[in-house]
């Protein structure tokens, strides 16, 4: 039977003031966020930075900013067009039910959110999955394969970023639990496979290099007497940073996270950001800032963009007006067929119980780089991911899922992503190159232009996807010595241009006003008190998943906002 509706009765609730619904007391939500009214309009100082979207990107800058040290400490409102949803990784929970939802055409979406949080507030000419709107965002559903871009892929950025990012990412590795590869996938089948595929670069065409799965996952105590911290995601750094910011008392207090609060404009005025409009909760809301008060954009690559083209001044000429150009992405394609064990181990070492086991392979042509991520376990079913990133909580559920497992095959997934190159050099709208601007045709709920997102592979993007595909049958092949009896073989099959996650480069970094958006801090070099700090900045995105250079930079930018502070 459906539950009724909650209305807000109007009548205060008695401290300790902790909304009860039907079922449950909001007591997370209530410990971790504000409102308008309490974060705004508390008699405190103003804030020193506001960052727009407590996503995977926004959420570390957060934390980084409230934690910066100094002379003086830095106040930090974060605005969240979501609520609060969960306090860590989906995956890091038993079963909830929760989900990511399909691709479907953004012509299609009804306004209504699907499996709760997901919206799509742009439309395009591909079918897309959305955004999660809500505390985390999406660092509360992503797969975690978190492998660094290249030196090549780094030729094109700004000195100075590349080498913070060189010297960094180590760091980031660290903190997500990427650094220890094998603490998480390791195991008898782990180990047949890495010695068979460390012989395909050179074997294979294309290929150029195997690693350890770079995972975000740490499986292992950091030190003793210390849980693991599991899959990763910004929203336990948000909930740490902000409980020990309520300590003191609101006048006081370093952040406030204010959720259900969707930035609708920027205002501005000479050359600095002056006020935000947003929407809270149905009802509209000012904030008048000071040029002193940084903004950080990091409500996703669509909407920062989507933002800064209704916000900031622009040009009317579309030779000269940059934002929005540079889009880059993956054509990403799928592969799942089954190798008879007799032909991946036919000395017949390996046991019956097989967990999950993962690599990455790197692969590159002229026309660009691709990567394949493996999968593979002995799952009845098929499914190589059957255990991989599952919270078990009970040792006779285990036992039972390892029972389920079939002793004549391996089931494998190929994941493959290759490089949707950007175009900085032609104006938006154009047919040749992928890019977002402002749909002429029609706003959002809040009145505003939506943004439309167009992308255009080109006849070299679509031979180095094609090549990624050999690339991925040929890899299978191998696994089974060329022998069709050992192989349960099925083609690649392409997900939709805008189901990735991985658009990048329409506000792209660069020492240059002339030739980029934003400068190697991640400023926007027209408007004096605002920042990037999402998939936005990237100059390339190379063939790799964008989140651990994506916290690289959002460390960089909080750094350099909080330099700026110090000398203000």
């Amino acid at each position: 039977m459906p539950l009724n509706r909650l209305d807000d009765t109007g009548q205060l609730i008695q401290p300790p003031d902790i909304q009860r619904t039907t079922l449950s007391l909001d007591v997370l939500g209530r410990f971790v966020c504000s409102t308008w009214d309490e974060a705004i309009n508390n008699g405190g100082a103003p804030f020193d930075v506001v960052i727009i979207g407590a996503g995977m990107f926004g959420g570390y800058c957060a934390d980084k900013l409230a934690r910066a040290s100094g002379r003086r400490p830095l106040r930090v409102l974060l605005l969240e067009a979501g609520p609060f949803l969960l306090p860590t990784h989906l995956q890091n929970l038993p079963r909830m039910g929760l989900n990511v939802p399909g691709p479907r055409p953004p012509t299609q979406d009804d306004g209504r959110p699907r499996e709760l949080v997901w919206g799509m507030p742009w439309r395009s000419n591909v079918d897309w999955v959305g955004q999660a709107y809500c505390l985390g965002g999406k660092s509360l559903y992503w797969g975690g394969w978190c492998p660094r871009l290249e030196e090549d892929d780094l030729a094109s950025w700004p000195p100075e970023v590349a080498d913070y990012l060189r010297r960094n990412y180590a760091r980031i590795e660290r903190q997500v639990g990427v650094s220890e590869t094998t603490d998480f996938i390791q195991g008898p089948l782990f180990e047949l496979l890495s010695s068979r595929f460390a012989k395909f670069p050179g074997m294979i065409a294309d290929v150029t290099k195997v690693e350890n799965a770079p995972l975000a996952v740490q499986g292992q105590s950091p030190a003793s007497g210390l849980f693991a911290f599991d899959k990763y995601s910004s929203v336990t750094l948000l909930i740490d940073a902000v409980r020990e910011a309520a300590g003191n008392s609101d006048a006081a207090r370093r952040l406030f996270i204010v959720p259900n609060t969707h930035v609708t404009k920027l205002e501005t005025a000479d050359g600095h950001v002056s006020g935000i409009r947003a929407c809270v909760n149905g009802a509209d809301r000012y904030l008048g800032l000071g040029p002193g008060t940084r903004i950080v954009l990091a409500a996703g690559m669509v909407e920062s963009t989507r933002l800064a083209l209704r916000s900031f001044p622009t040009s009317n000429d579309a030779r000269t007006e940059r934002i929005g150009r540079n889009l880059t992405s993956h054509v990403r394609s799928n592969m799942y067929f089954r190798v008879k064990r007799s032909a991946l181990d036919p000395q017949n070492t390996l046991p019956k119980r097989l967990q999950t086991a993962a690599l990455l392979v790197r692969g590159s042509t002229p026309d660009g780089k691709f990567q394949v991520q493996v999968t593979a376990s002995s799952d009845l079913a098929g499914n190589s991911d059957a255990m991989l990133y599952t919270m078990i909580p009970d040792i006779d559920q285990l036992d039972g899922l390892l029972e389920m497992q079939e002793s004549d095959w391996i089931a494998f997934a190929f994941r493959g992503a290759s490089e949707l190159k950007g175009r900085q050099d032609l104006p938006v709208p154009n047919t040749e190159s992928s890019w977002i601007n402002l749909s002429p045709f029609e706003s959002d709920e809040f009145g505003q232009p939506r943004a439309y997102v167009h992308f255009a592979p080109n006849a070299a993007d679509e031979r180095l996807a094609q090549a990624m595909e050999s690339c991925m049958v040929a890899l299978a092949k191998a696994l089974a010595n060329g022998a069709a009896a050992d192989i349960d073989l099925h083609d690649p099959q392409r997900d939709p241009l805008g189901s990735t996650y991985h658009e990048s480069g329409t506000l792209w970094m660069g020492t240059d006003p002339g030739t980029s958006i934003t400068d190697p801090d991640g400023r926007f070099h027209h408007i004096a008190n605002a920042y990037c700090a999402d998939q936005a900045l990237f100059v390339t995105v190379g063939s790799v998943n964008p989140t651990l250079t994506g916290l690289t930079l959002a460390r960089k930018v909080s750094e350099a906002i909080a330099a700026e502070a110090e000398l203000a």
